[in-house]
């Protein structure tokens, strides 16, 4: 005799006890409970099918370790422009501060531009050289505080005033 198809590997799963044998368990002992304490016979055969009912659904309900279906992401493409927006998330939070990864970033950027003309950024006495070279606002962007990062725009003069320097 063949299978019935999806329909009866499902009904076949029922009958084999994973659902129905707990299910006709429960619903047999909470209708022999409600009779058993005073109902009538209609009302335990109800609250027994009921029961019966809710077991059985409950049992039959799927995991929620596994997922109904994958989650799927789509790979994207380099240079799509999800790209840009992506990075102008990483770059600046929901202030307009920019985020500490970015910055440090910015930062190794200006001591290498500044190391092809001899110059340290951390050090003091080059100081005022670098300010010559990039203006003080960019030199005080450079060393913001870690606590209060500098605005996108604060950034954004900066590295202009970075790409002015040349070797």
């Amino acid at each position: 005799m063949a299978r019935a198809g999806p329909a009866g590997a499902a009904m076949s799963a029922l009958v084999r006890g994973r659902v129905l044998g707990p299910a006709v368990l429960v619903g047999v002992i909470a209708g022999a409970a409600i009779w058993f304490f005073g109902a009538g016979p209609w009302w335990g055969f109800t609250i027994g099918m009921v029961a019966a009912a809710l077991v059985a659904v409950w049992r039959a309900a799927p995991s929620l370790e596994e997922p109904i279906w994958p989650k799927h992401r789509p790979e994207p493409a380099d240079g799509s422009r999800d790209d840009v927006h992506v990075l102008g998330w990483a770059v600046a939070d929901l202030h307009g501060h920019v985020q500490q990864r970015a910055f440090h970033r910015v930062r190794e950027v200006a001591r290498n531009r500044l190391a092809q003309r001899g110059l340290d950024l951390d050090a003091a006495s080059d100081r005022s050289e670098i300010e010559a070279l990039i203006g003080k606002r960019a030199y005080a962007t450079l060393h913001a505080n870690v606590s209060s990062m500098p605005s996108q725009s604060a950034v954004l003069a900066c590295l202009d005033a970075l790409d002015g320097i040349t070797a």
